[in-house]
Order: structure tokens, then C-alpha cells, then sequence
């Protein structure tokens, strides 16, 4: 065990001390940031900020501008300006002093229609504005009991018959955990997957594996580059988790949303669960892979079709919100690739039992145990053929007629 640390520790120090690493750590949530900079920036200047006309034939117009409305950045705030003649309105829109103007006709409480005037299409954000406008000056003197509670609408419960799926009315929340659990998972099998990978096929091509089996067992070697490589992956995700957190922190009174998210600690923890074993199925294929091939570039060939089974429960996610207890999700929580997402899917829109639960855990650990087994068969033939791709069939006629 000591020697399967010390291995852990230098892989993990290895592709730590790379600058390749450091790069892809700062730049991913760098870049992120910058692009959701540039796209909001962009989209902000894109507006027209030019004041909108108005005409008020209903006598509804009371307060032009909302006293206790404090605009934040980025927070777009359009001058209503009241007219009293649709000739001076359109006059001033032609010589482009307005961008629009729009007319409140008699009995407008009856009919709740405007006739908008303007020589382009309005974006959402101005038609959200207007209406704005409008609405705030129909409630003035009205006092309505729990308006905001009523502006909020309905909170609906929805029970399937047999009791096996329920929502609270507020079910985006629920896919949360699954998308950010498919997004972890990627990024820990491409990047980490991908330096195990890499680091096998350089070791065996420059016979550093030669000398490295004089003083660890197979195995003890791939389970420590296993360790160290997860340990690399959870670095990563661990420091841009850190980045968001703090991100939302900051930025929290900005998102709505974040108040109404409510997520169970233990469907959490069993997704995170699932999601490691099953990073350990990947890793140890990939050793495997790695150990058989003699280039990197044929190595990463095949890690592409990993990533096609991985990624299914995401093509075939309508099945899990209509019927997450069917077939084809059940058959995808089994495959230990594909369970961490598929379960967590099943999880957010069904009661799942827990000898299910229980079941899927098994398989993951098992499938682990199988794969970093093999790989270690694998890095022994591989060190002995190091010029020559070894097969994955004779791999296995090769233990066979050992056995």
C-alpha cells in the first residue's frame, strides 16, 4: 500500500507541476468568464436605449418613472416620454429623437392592448419594459392582498398514479445535479483519463516502465496512477467549484433562481459516489488502452468510442423525464459508464429502491476492481512487447493460457 501511494503522489506531482496544467486551470474558468462578459456586454450595447413615447387616451398613466426603482449594472432602464398627439410622436421618431412610441387607447382596461409604433421590431427586453410600465401603473392605488405571492402563480404538486414519480411544481431544479454531474464526469475522464492515458504510452515507449516494475507490482502501479490521476481531476474540479461558489456568492442577488434551489444532501452524495467509481471503471480501460498501445495517437482514437456510451443518458434524456423507471434508463444505470449520469437522472424524477441503489453500487465497485485488475495484466504484456500493440483479445488467450 505505501508503494501504491508513493506512486499516487508522483503522478499526482508529475502533471501538477506541468504548466499545461496550470494553464488549463486558470484559463477554463478565465475564459469562461470572459466569454459570459463579452456575450452580456455585446447584448447590452446591442439594445437601443432611446426613449419610448407614450399617449395616454385612458387616463391610466399616473407615475412615468418608478421612484423606488434603483437600476444595477448591466439593468436596462428606457425613458417612457408622455405625448399629448401622435403627429409630434411621429415626427420625433422619424428624426429618430424616439426609437418608438406606443398609444394607450380609451377602455384600455377592458381590452388590455397597446398599438406600438416604431420602424423596427422591439426586442423582448423593450416589450418586457413597456409592459412593465404599463402593469406598475394599473396596480397604483390598487391595494390588492399578497400581489407578490399572486404574481407569483400557483404552486401545482404533480403525483403519477403509482406513486413512482411526484414534482413540486418546480421541477427544473431537479436536473441540476444531473447536468453538472455529466459536465464533472466529462471533464475528469478527458483531462485526467487522458494524462493516465498518455503517461502509460510515453512510459512504455521511452522503457521508464522497465524500470519502475523492479520496485512495484503491476498493479500496485496502476492503482496509484489511477489514484494520483483522479487526484488531479478532483484538483481541477475542485478549484473552479471554488471559483463558482464564490462567483454566485458575489453575484446572488442577481439570480433569482439560486433561492429556490433545494437539493438533498444524501442524492448528492450518492451521485458524487457514483460518478468517482465510474471514473475509476474509465480510468482503468484507459490504462488498459494505454498499456496495449504503442503512440499516444492511436490511444486517443480509441478513447473516443468511451465516450459515446458515457454520454447516452444525455441523447436519450426524454425517456428519462417520461419514463425514468423504463427500459432503456434501467439498462443505462447498470452499464457502469453510463450509471453515474443515468442514476442521477432516475433519482431527480422517481423514487428509485434502495436495493437499486445498492445493486448499481456493486456493479461499479466490481467493474473497478475487474479493470484495474486487467490493467495491470495489461502493463505486464506491455512491458514485455513495448514495440508491438497488443490486442485486447489476446490479452485475454494470453492469461488464459497462463492460467
Amino acid at each position: 500500500m505505501n508503494k501504491t501511494i508513493k506512486v499516487a503522489r508522483f503522478e499526482y506531482l508529475h502533471h501538477v507541476g506541468k504548466k499545461r496544467f496550470w494553464i488549463t486551470l486558470i484559463s477554463a474558468p478565465l475564459g469562461m468568464v470572459v466569454l459570459i462578459l463579452v456575450t452580456t456586454l455585446i447584448t447590452f450595447m446591442t439594445i437601443d436605449k432611446s426613449p419610448i413615447g407614450f399617449i395616454d387616451q385612458a387616463g391610466l398613466i399616473t407615475q412615468v418613472k418608478d421612484p423606488n426603482y434603483k437600476p444595477g449594472f448591466l439593468d436596462i432602464e428606457i425613458e417612457m416620454v408622455p405625448y399629448t398627439d401622435e403627429a409630434t410622436a411621429r415626427a420625433d421618431v422619424e428624426n429618430k429623437t424616439l426609437q418608438a412610441f406606443f398609444i394607450i387607447p380609451a377602455g384600455y382596461e377592458s381590452t388590455y392592448q397597446v398599438e406600438y409604433y416604431a420602424n423596427k421590431m422591439p426586442s423582448s427586453d423593450i416589450t418586457e419594459e413597456v409592459i412593465s410600465f404599463l402593469s406598475r401603473n394599473l396596480r397604483l392605488g390598487d391595494n390588492i392582498p399578497n400581489l407578490e405571492r399572486i404574481q407569483a402563480g400557483s404552486q401545482i404538486s404533480l403525483r403519477s398514479l403509482d406513486g413512482s414519480q411526484q414534482s413540486d411544481g418546480t421541477g427544473w431544479h431537479r436536473i441540476v445535479v444531473p447536468i453538472l454531474i455529466g459536465l464533472i464526469y466529462f471533464v475528469l475522464v478527458m483531462s485526467s483519463g487522458g494524462y493516465l492515458l498518455q503517461s502509460l504510452v510515453e512510459e512504455k515507449q521511452n522503457r521508464t516502465m522497465e524500470i519502475m516494475i523492479t520496485s512495484v507490482t503491476p498493479n500496485q502501479l496502476m492503482v496509484g496512477k489511477t489514484i494520483g490521476n483522479i487526484s488531479v481531476g478532483l484538483t481541477q474540479i475542485g478549484f473552479w467549484a471554488l471559483v463558482a461558489a464564490i462567483a454566485l456568492f458575489i453575484m446572488r442577488n442577481r439570480i433569482p433562481f439560486l433561492n429556490d434551489l433545494n437539493l438533498s444532501a444524501g442524492y448528492v452524495i450518492l451521485s458524487l459516489g457514483m460518478m468517482i467509481l465510474s471514473f475509476i471503471v474509465n480510468a482503468g480501460i484507459m490504462a488498459t488502452i494505454g498499456a496495449t498501445m504503442t503512440t499516444v495517437e492511436e490511444g486517443q482514437s480509441i478513447t473516443g468510442l468511451i465516450v459515446v456510451p458515457m454520454m447516452l443518458p444525455f441523447y436519450f434524456m426524454q425517456a428519462f423525464f417520461t419514463n425514468p423507471n423504463g427500459t432503456l434508463p434501467k439498462v443505462l444505470s447498470y452499464i457502469p459508464v453510463s450509471a453515474p449520469l443515468s442514476m442521477s437522472l432516475r433519482m431527480a424524477f422517481t423514487n428509485i429502491p434502495a436495493w437499486e441503489i445498492i445493486l448499481v453500487y456493486a456493479i461499479l465497485i466490481i467493474s473497478a476492481v475487474l479493470v484495474l485488475w486487467l490493467s495491470g495484466k495489461a502493463f505486464s504484456l506491455g512491458m514485455l512487447e513495448y514495440s508491438k500493440r497488443i490486442r485486447i483479445r489476446d490479452l485475454f488467450r494470453k492469461e488464459v493460457s497462463n492460467g
